[in-house]
């Protein structure tokens, strides 16, 4: 399952881009699983949903750090 994702910010009027995800079918089931009840209770299309759900995760993958601490103990 492709996904196309615009990342862009409401407010931004520079150049974006496209991202296009590509969901493994063995996830797809899985994602839905959380994608149908939402849409049903907020009234919103399952697509939509889909596509906040991603958005979100990527978003807070960017936000995250994921530098390589440093594993050495110290000397003494």
């Amino acid at each position: 399952m492709n996904v196309y994702v615009n990342l862009k910010p409401n407010n931004y009027d520079g150049e974006t881009d496209l991202v296009t995800v590509e969901v493994p079918t063995s996830y797809t089931d899985e994602l839905l699983k959380y994608v149908r009840p939402i849409a049903e209770q907020k009234n919103i299309d399952e697509l939509k949903v889909l596509k906040d759900i991603i958005k979100s995760a990527v978003l807070e993958i960017e936000r995250r750090s994921y530098e390589r601490k440093s594993r050495k103990n110290k000397k003494r």
